[in-house]
Formats: structure tokens, C-alpha cells, sequence
């Protein structure tokens, strides 16, 4: 199998992390800020993400294109005033993958 047979069979999901920061608004909810970014070294990605508040899915969807490298794109706060919100990975795939 070539090189570019075994990148274009990469799963561009395994590349998609959250990762938290302590953002005052957040904190002072006892939560977090949630993010998403793109651990591929060299391609970028189109994520789509639901967001889950209390455990429901809210209907909202959203759209991302994660740069390689990139820094990561904040999301909102792990809690609301009413309670635990997160986010999770629809579909993943690499905007380049035509190349």
C-alpha cells in the first residue's frame, strides 16, 4: 500500500481532541471552557459537533475547520447556570481529502 493509500484511510475522527481551560465564566459555574482542536501534524479538518445539555441532545449543531497545529476553538462552558453541557463528534474529515 502507498504512503498516500495509508493517509487517505486515516480515520480524520482519531484526530479530533477537547481539551479544557479555566476560564473565569466558567470557573466561577464550577465548570470549565471546552474546546476542540486537530492533533493531525499536516491536515485539516471539517468536524461537526452537537452539543448535549443535562444529557439531551439540544438540536444545535455546529461546523469547524481545524487547522493542523491550530490553536484550540472554544466551544462554551462545561456547566450552565442549570446544569452539565458537552459537546460530541458528529463527523470528522480532512478538508484536503481530494488532494
Amino acid at each position: 500500500m502507498s504512503l498516500y493509500a495509508q493517509a487517505t484511510d486515516q480515520d480524520p475522527g482519531q484526530f479530533i481532541e477537547f481539551v479544557d481551560d479555566f476560564e473565569a465564566t466558567c470557573v466561577a459555574r464550577e465548570g470549565v471552557m471546552i474546546m476542540v482542536r486537530s492533533k493531525h501534524p499536516d491536515r485539516p479538518i471539517r468536524v461537526w459537533l452537537e452539543r448535549w445539555h443535562m444529557g439531551v441532545n439540544t438540536g444545535d449543531r455546529g461546523k469547524s475547520d481545524l487547522a493542523p497545529g491550530g490553536e484550540p476553538e472554544k466551544l462554551g462552558c462545561s456547566r450552565t447556570l442549570n446544569g452539565r453541557q458537552e459537546w460530541r463528534v458528529v463527523r470528522a474529515q480532512f478538508v484536503d481529502a481530494g488532494r
